[in-house]
């Protein structure tokens, strides 16, 4: 639930959550104020990111913020992606968020690139950044798919 109670990620003065001049999906932002926003087990992470979790953790609001006031402004081209891997979807730091990560240097990103609205879902495999995710609200499906109780 949001602090208006409506569960729908918006703040009780009917403002949305923002982070860095970018919007957190509805859908998201509520199961943050909610405390659900929580790693589900590690079968199911293993079978998402194909990548074994070492010790995932699932942003809270104050983590998520402090988190990504560094990220902006990460200019290491070892986070950036090589644009010549063609398996390497890259990334753009003033246009994404870290919502998670599934241990260290194993970072969960919203990639704002194409839409404002429905983030793609990135996660940084080894060096090579990879879609997990179409959307947050995909990626909530994957996540927890006897839904979130």
């Amino acid at each position: 639930m949001s602090a208006n109670g409506s569960g729908d990620g918006v703040r009780a003065g009917g403002e949305p959550f923002v982070v860095g001049g970018l919007p957190v999906p509805p859908e998201l932002a509520g199961l943050i104020r909610a405390g659900k926003w929580v790693p589900p087990a590690a079968e199911v992470l293993r079978r998402i990111f194909d990548d074994e979790p070492v010790q995932p953790c699932f942003y809270s609001e104050s983590v998520l913020v402090r988190e990504n006031r560094d990220w902006h402004t990460e200019t290491d081209p070892v986070w950036l992606g090589d644009p010549a891997d063609a398996r390497n979807q890259g990334i753009v730091p003033e246009r994404s968020l870290s919502i998670a990560d599934l241990g260290p240097d194993m970072p969960v990103m919203l990639d704002y690139r194409e839409s404002l609205t429905a983030p793609r879902v990135l996660y940084m495999n080894d060096t090579v950044w990879v879609q997990v995710a179409a959307n947050v609200g995909q990626f909530i499906d994957l996540l927890y798919p006897d839904g979130i109780s």
